[in-house]
């Protein structure tokens, strides 16, 4: 018998509906608010989430919504929005195609709230099943099958300096030579002052993993939000006092840096010039440098409003 390799070359929904395919096309014109568009990826700052307004366009074709199999009263239009990482969906309406489809869907703060302010979510427009159907070949007959979808992503844009976390557990700790609860380890690997590279880290940093769970499924974000906010802010630190000497006699800041990234950070709260960040670098503990760090993660706003 010949051995067969099997390769992904990429990931695709396999949609086996041949009886239903011209659903398909039915939200192909959907946009979404940032301004209206139909784009399906948007970068949203930080410091923008307060005033984010969020609306779905569904602009659903009625002409693709012809088939023998499935009718219209058959199906009803979902929007929903997810938060990937604290992996919570939220479902903003349920529309049956058969009424009047609102020509705009507005997605509340009551719904971004609980997603945890709108930054790295994503919202989905489907047009589903609206009940179980008799299986037939080439037909959807699940209660909630999609024929068709569009979603769109709204990310906050990753800074130059972002680095990966590994959880650890209590015996991982121990194995490294650490306190098995340590809250948190920092390892410099380099590069701080030269230009990023998706193949290069910039550190490695460890985090228990019951913590990074916790945090992680903390459904009630005004806990999980400062801690995280707190702790990026002290590992961010802890970088710049093990790359100093890699840049301190520098005479300017390589672009397209972690460093050009970190100082552009730096400048969002208060005005500073690579010579004054050095200085800020190299005081004993780094007061003033880390309460700029707070301030930029917001930490203390959100334990306060917590």
């Amino acid at each position: 018998m010949n051995n067969v390799n099997w390769r992904k070359s990429a990931a695709k929904d396999v949609r086996p509906f041949f009886g239903v395919a011209t659903l398909e096309s039915s939200l192909e014109s959907a946009e979404i608010h940032a301004p209206f568009s139909g784009e399906t990826s948007f970068l949203i700052e930080p410091q923008a989430t307060e005033k984010l307004l969020i609306s779905v366009r569904p602009n659903l074709n009625g002409a693709a919504l012809v088939s023998d199999s499935v009718k219209k009263g058959d199906l009803v239009l979902a929007i929903t929005a997810a938060q990937p990482f604290l992996k919570k969906t939220c479902v903003v309406a349920t529309l049956p195609v058969t009424g009047k489809i609102p020509d705009e869907v507005e997605i509340g703060s009551e719904v971004l709230d609980q997603l945890g302010g709108g930054l790295n979510i994503m919202v989905e427009v489907a047009l589903c099943l609206a009940k179980r159907l008799p299986k037939k070949p080439g037909t959807p007959f699940l209660l909630g099958h999609w024929l068709s979808k569009k979603t769109f992503s709204l990310k906050a844009p990753k800074p130059a300096e972002d680095f990966d976390v590994q959880p650890m557990s209590d015996e991982d700790w121990v194995k490294l030579g650490w306190p098995a609860k340590t809250l948190y380890s920092v390892d410099y690997l380099g590069g701080f002052n030269e230009p990023a590279a998706k193949d290069r880290q910039l550190a490695k940093v460890r985090v228990p993993a019951d913590i990074h769970k916790k945090l992680t499924l903390e459904s009630n974000q005004r806990l999980a939000r400062p801690i995280m906010a707190s702790l990026a802010a002290e590992i961010t630190s802890h970088v710049i006092a093990a790359s100093l000497q890699d840049w301190e006699n520098a005479d300017e800041v390589v672009p397209l840096s972690p460093l050009s990234a970190f100082l552009k950070r730096i400048n969002r709260v208060q005005k500073c010039t690579f010579d004054e960040l050095k200085a800020l670098a190299k005081q004993p503990g780094m007061p003033k440098l880390k309460a700029l760090l707070h301030a930029d993660q917001q930490s203390v706003r959100a334990i306060a409003e917590g």
